[in-house]
């Protein structure tokens, strides 16, 4: 009976945690509605938007909305504002773009002395939109050598049950496996279900943080071994605040960390060690190495591509708004993937860190998968812009399927994963 409810009180974590990561509803929401349905246009269209806000579900006549217009996290083109009518309806025109890319919209009404906003990201032919940056003649090469070196380096396996965090079902390991070389480890949990023979398994990686991972991944109850990781070298099965002052302390701003040099960039580990997961699962007689994905988003979204275009040992992947896309974007004067690098131009070493960027960002790795990959974000990201998402998307030739809603930001609905997971099954003949 305590299993049983420990499961149920998982099941309705789960659910408590992708509901919490789409924002609340604010008192008054304001509307910039675009006469096409798709927010789709094509070169030097205009767009025609109705713009209104909503108190208590009623259109609120005769307010002031303030609007701003420009490129996507560029600086505003013109600022403004207009009145309501009496329906409590306002336009806006906004010229075309004369490139394929994205305008943002932003509008706000204040009212009672606190200020309400709201933004719709206009498309301007997305699917013709291309990367600023390039692929280094010795790219593969690079990788290729780096994967060899990182195999050599024995595994060194260290598992612990968790039986206080398993249930009749799933069973909940920790471990560590030794990565790229000596003394760097893999840490993560490995939650099993308890049936019999081989399973698909899935490699889940995570968003950006310094964080804690523990019990049972709901997934596993859909019939995957799941293996999430931790990407820092650091154990995941600590206390929380011990990943806040880690966070805030020595591995602040972690992204940036040895930028300078390909070889001492923070993420080269980090992509090894997401190679090394793999060995790690194909090692276990409870996998099935024939029907493994990688999933993730933002950071992990990153990761799900890089790992998969670093190793065919993935089969599919799911990515969702993956960070680190067309990171070049601001050092070519138009928007560029998270961590936004690039926008000090004074920077005496910038010409050094774009040079290393190339070996990183997940548009060159994209230009090599070969699996099939189910994609999903929002065209209101304003963390994963849809301008760099859309970079590294344009150039796979590999089976693809993007499932947008065009409203999100750095969140999804859950029909978005519902349909990913189904997707999977259905890859695997589950």
């Amino acid at each position: 009976m305590k299993k049983a409810l420990l499961s149920l009180a998982t099941l309705l974590l789960a659910v408590f945690c992708t509901v919490s990561a789409q924002p609340s509803k604010q008192y008054i929401t304001v509307y910039a509605e675009p006469d096409h349905a798709d927010w789709v246009y094509t070169r030097g269209q205009a767009a025609e938007l109705t713009l209104y806000a909503v108190k208590e579900n009623v259109r609120m006549p005769l307010t002031e909305i303030e609007y701003s217009y420009g490129p996507e996290k560029r600086a505003a083109e013109k600022t403004g504002s207009v009145k309501t009518d009496k329906n409590g309806f306002a336009k806006l025109r906004v010229p075309g773009r004369k490139a394929p890319g994205f305008t943002t919209v932003n509008v706000s009404v204040t009212f009672e002395g606190k200020k309400y906003t709201g933004m719709t990201n206009l498309a301007c032919e997305p699917d013709a939109i291309a990367p600023t940056t390039s692929l280094p003649d010795d790219f593969v090469a690079y990788w290729e050598n780096a994967k060899e070196q990182a195999a050599r380096v024995p595994m060194l396996v260290r598992e612990r049950y968790a039986p206080e965090e398993s249930d009749d079902r799933v069973d909940v390991y920790y471990v560590r496996i030794q990565s790229y070389k000596k003394g760097n480890y893999v840490y993560g949990v490995v939650s099993v279900p308890k049936t019999e023979g081989p399973k698909p398994a899935i490699l889940r990686l995570p968003g950006a943080a310094v964080r804690k991972f523990s019990g049972i991944d709901p997934l596993a109850y859909e019939g995957f071994v799941v293996l999430n990781i931790g990407v820092h070298g650091i154990p995941v099965d600590q206390d929380t605040e011990m990943y806040r002052q880690l966070e805030n302390g020595a591995m602040s701003g972690y992204v940036l960390k040895g930028i300078e040099n390909r070889d001492t960039y923070y993420y080269k580990r980090t992509y090894l060690g997401c190679v090394r997961a793999l060995d790690y699962l194909c090692s276990r007689s409870d996998v099935d190495a024939e029907r493994i994905a990688t999933y993730g988003g933002s950071q992990g979204g990153m990761l799900s591509i890089v790992t998969a275009a670093l190793d065919k040992r993935v089969k599919v992947l799911f990515a969702y708004y993956p960070a680190f896309c067309d990171v070049t974007g601001y050092y070519y004067g138009r928007s560029g993937g998270w961590p936004h690098l690039f926008l000090d131009k004074s920077d005496p070493l910038i010409e050094q860190k774009v040079a290393v960027s190339k070996y990183y960002d997940v548009v060159n790795f994209a230009r090599f998968l070969t699996q099939p990959g189910f994609y999903a974000w929002g065209y209101n990201d304003i963390v994963c812009c849809p301008s760099s998402t859309f970079s590294a998307y344009n150039v796979i030739t590999a089976p693809k399927t993007l499932r947008v809603a065009k409203d999100t930001g750095h969140w999804l609905y859950p029909w978005q994963t519902a349909e990913a997971l189904q997707w999977i099954k259905d890859q695997f003949g589950m």
